[in-house]
C-alpha cells in the first residue's frame, strides 16, 4: 500500500504539473518526464516480483520512445511531448499502453476541437491573461501534453503496476 502512494504521489503529480505547464506555457519541462522516469525505477521493484515481469514496461517505455521520437523527426509532436509520452508509457505493460493510447487520442481529439472552435470564435476581449491569448490567438499547436496527461490519470487506477503495488493483483 506504501508504494502506491508513491506511485500516485509521482504520477498524478507529473501529469497535473504537465497539463498546468503546457496550457499555460506551451512547453513540457524535462525535469517532469525525467521524475516519471526516476520514480518509476524507484517504485515498480518494490510493486512487481521478478526481473521478467520488470522488462515489460521498459521495453513499451523504449519502443514509445522511438515512436515520439520517429513522430517528433517528422514534425508530427513537439519534443516536450514525445518525451513525456515515453517517460509516461514506462509505467504500462503492453495492454495499459492501448488503454493510455485509446483515452489519450479520445482527450486529444476533445481538446483538439475545443482549441479550434476557441481560435474561431472567442473574442479578443474573453482572453484577458497572457496564457489564454498566446492559447487561441497567438499559437497554432495544440498543447497535447493535456491529452497525455488526461490518458495517463485515467490509465493510472486499472495498470498493472497500480493493482500490484495496491496489492489487489
Amino acid at each position: 500500500m506504501f508504494v502506491s502512494f508513491f506511485i500516485i504521489l509521482i504520477v498524478v503529480g507529473c501529469m497535473l504539473a504537465t497539463g498546468w505547464k503546457d496550457l499555460t506555457s506551451m512547453t513540457i519541462p524535462n525535469w517532469i518526464s525525467l521524475v516519471l522516469v526516476a520514480g518509476f525505477f524507484i517504485t515498480a521493484p518494490f510493486a512487481w516480483q521478478g526481473w521478467a515481469v520488470f522488462g515489460t514496461p521498459i521495453l513499451v517505455g523504449l519502443v514509445c520512445f522511438f515512436i515520439g521520437v520517429t513522430l517528433f523527426a517528422f514534425g508530427q509532436m513537439g519534443g516536450g511531448d514525445a518525451k513525456l509520452f515515453a517517460a509516461t508509457s514506462i509505467w504500462w505493460v503492453w495492454a495499459d499502453l492501448g488503454y493510455y493510447a485509446i483515452y489519450t487520442a479520445l482527450a486529444g481529439g476533445v481538446l483538439t476541437i475545443l482549441i479550434i472552435l476557441g481560435r474561431k470564435y472567442l473574442p479578443e476581449k474573453a482572453l484577458k491573461t497572457e496564457w489564454l491569448h498566446h492559447l487561441f490567438k497567438d499559437e497554432k499547436k495544440i498543447p497535447y501534453g493535456i491529452a497525455l496527461a488526461f490518458g495517463a490519470l485515467v490509465t493510472l487506477p486499472t495498470s498493472d503496476l497500480y493493482l500490484y503495488a495496491s496489492g489487489i493483483a
